[in-house]
Formats: structure tokens, sequence, C-alpha cells
């Protein structure tokens, strides 16, 4: 299993000078992870949110990245999909120009948004989610690999153009989706697309994996590859005792589930467009109260954080790894959380936790 990092630029302090330095911090991290063998490091996108995240241009932050390391790849993951957010053209041309950038570097990750404050602000219905989500995906793998490209829809009208530059890699960057429930993973498995698993408890790893995998033997890709790869989504902090790292980062898990309480609460507590209902459901009638009622020990013993010692990150990694999850994004970056410990964290998973990591079962065709 391969692991990664991942940020969405949260913090408690929302000062100016405060909000330039994670930005800072988060270039050293990676640069560290860069020389410590991580695969990749992912940036999501989001919008209007003050302190949960000020990841607002991902391809920017991105692009300094490929400028800065040699090796890690760099996941734009995700990128937010309606059309009024991000017009596919625009899409399609600036992932081309950071996989130019970066000799070849890019994982491209799409969703279509999950917060009402996002869709209102853009003007975005949230029942076109879904059907622009798809619609993108559908014709981004041709906006890379024709030379002229040509569409029509009821939504979306692109005359014959040229849409260049064209990515390093070919035919295009592995295309991946966010997965927050059953039916998204569905969607791309039978695609043919990688599953980022956002929201998804360790717990149902196993079920959730085995369902991508079944799914997928028989895709249809909507590229023109096949990426069979799970990605699992895990609030991690490694440092030299359990105690240290539960006192650092088990605030920073309970300070985040309140807010994304907070973020889904005009659905929450109205009622939520049908194509979110399952995962506001399950976010507030079994995600949120564990989140805040069982004890952080526990949680992490039931794999459901990788909080804790070298020893204990192996344990919950290595749970990840047998349920055939291809690749961990380690979620360190959180409110409060020490620069000097994030750096400590990715030190001691290379030197103590990714020697010992046993592989993977191979992931079925």
């Amino acid at each position: 299993m391969d692991l990664s990092l991942f940020f969405e630029l949260e913090t408690s302090n929302l000062s100016e000078a405060n909000v330039k330095r994670i930005f800072d911090q988060c270039i050293e991290q990676t640069m560290l992870a860069d020389r410590l063998g991580f695969r990749s490091v992912w940036f999501t996108e989001h919008h209007f949110l003050p302190g949960f995240s000020y990841s607002a241009s991902p391809e920017l932050v991105l692009a300094h990245l490929a400028a800065k390391t040699k090796n890690i790849r760099l996941g734009h993951g995700i990128v937010l999909l309606p059309f009024r957010i991000n017009h596919p053209l625009r899409v399609a041309e600036r992932i081309a120009t950071l996989d130019l950038l970066s000799n070849g570097r890019v994982e491209f990750g799409g969703g279509r948004a999950i917060s009402e404050s996002e869709l209102s602000a853009f003007e975005v219905n949230p029942d076109d989610t879904r059907p622009q989500w798809e619609e993108a995906l559908s014709i981004l793998p041709k906006m890379w690999t024709q030379e002229n490209f040509h569409y029509e829809s009821q939504t979306l009208r692109v005359p014959q153009r040229q849409v260049v530059p064209k990515p390093v890699q070919k035919p295009h960057p592995p295309m991946w989706v966010a997965c927050t429930q059953p039916a998204t993973l569905e969607f791309a498995a039978d695609h043919g697309l990688g599953a980022l698993g956002f929201g998804i408890g360790q717990g149902q790893s196993n079920d959730f994996v085995r369902l991508y995998r079944e799914r997928i033997k028989n895709c249809k890709p909507i590229g023109a590859m096949v990426n069979n790869k799970f990605a699992l989504l895990t609030f991690t902090l490694c440092c030299d005792s359990d105690e240290e790292a539960l006192a650092i980062q088990g605030p920073n898990f309970r300070m985040y589930g309140d807010a994304v309480r907070n973020l889904f609460a005009p659905w929450i507590d109205g009622k939520p467009p049908r194509s979110y209902e399952w995962f506001m459901k399950y976010w507030k009638e079994t995600a949120y109260d564990a989140a805040r009622s069982v004890p952080m020990s526990e949680i992490v013993k039931a794999g459901g954080a990788c909080i804790g010692s070298p020893e204990t990150c192996l344990k919950v990694l290595q749970y990840l790894s047998d349920a055939g999850v291809d690749e961990a994004l380690l979620f360190m970056q959180m409110y409060t959380t020490p620069h000097e410990k994030i750096m400590r964290s990715i030190e001691l998973i290379a030197s103590k936790v990714m020697p010992r990591l046993k592989p993977s079962p191979e992931p079925a065709r």
C-alpha cells in the first residue's frame, strides 16, 4: 500500500499571517515527503470556508510544488466539476499544464462539491451536480487525447477547437473520483475510475473495497485507460508515543467533526437534495455521533484514525492494506497540529512504518 499526504489547509488561527504560514508549511511538509519516498500529495478544492479550508486554488499550490519536488506525484483531488465552478475546458487545460510542469506527475480527481454554501455562492443547483460531474468526466479524456474536439449536449456546447496543451502522460493522467457513498463507488468502478474514499469509515473499508473490486472487473472505461486503485483518507499523526499523538491530534479530530456538522447543517437539519440523502443520513446518524461519543483511543483501535506511536500507526495502516486499500491519504495538517510535529510524523512513518508495511493483496483485474 502506498502512503501519501492529503491537505485541506486548515487552521484555527484565522489571521492573515497564520494563513500564509500554513501555506509555507505545507510546502515544507511535501518536500520532506518527496525526499522520504511518499507516493503522492493531494490537495482538494474548497471555497468560502475560513478555518476549515484555504485550498481554493490547489492547482497553483501544485504548480509551485512541481518546481520544488522531484518524484512525489501531484494529486489535484478533487476538482469541483459543476460547470459554473470549473468549466470542463479550463479543467482540461489546467491539468495538462500541470502535467507538463511536473513532467508527468499529475493525478486527477473529480467531484461535485458537498456543501450548500459553496454551491449557492456559484449559483449551482444541487440537483445539477451529479449529471454535470458525470458529463465532465466523460469528455475530459477526449479533450486530452483528440486533436480536434467538438461537443454538444443540452447543457454544454463546445465548437470544434484544439484543446492545448496536451498532457505528458499518455493517454492522459490517471483519473479518480471522490466516493462518499455506495452509488459513487459503483460509478467509479463501472467506469474504470480510481476511487478516492472520503468520509468512508475504516470499519466500512472491507465492504467498500470488495464492492469496488467486484464491479470494476466488468467496467466500461470512461477514459482511455482503467485506473483500478482504491485510496482512503485517514486522520493521521505519528508521534513517539500514543499519549502524545492523541493529546495533539485527538482534539483536532473532534473539532473536524464539529466543523463538518456545521458545514452540512443546512442539509442535515433540513431536507438534502436527493443525490446527497444517503451521505447526509450516514453522517448524521452514524459518523458524527461516533466521532463525538467514542473515546479517541477506541476509534484508533478500531482503525478509524491513524493517530499514535509508530507501532499503533503500523497496525492501522496494515489493517487498511489487508482490506485491499491501494493508497492511504494521510491527513495530518489539521487545525492546531504544530508544523514540527507533522514533520516528525512524516519522518517516523517513513523510517518506522513504511519499511514494515506488508503489501496489499493483488487487486482484482
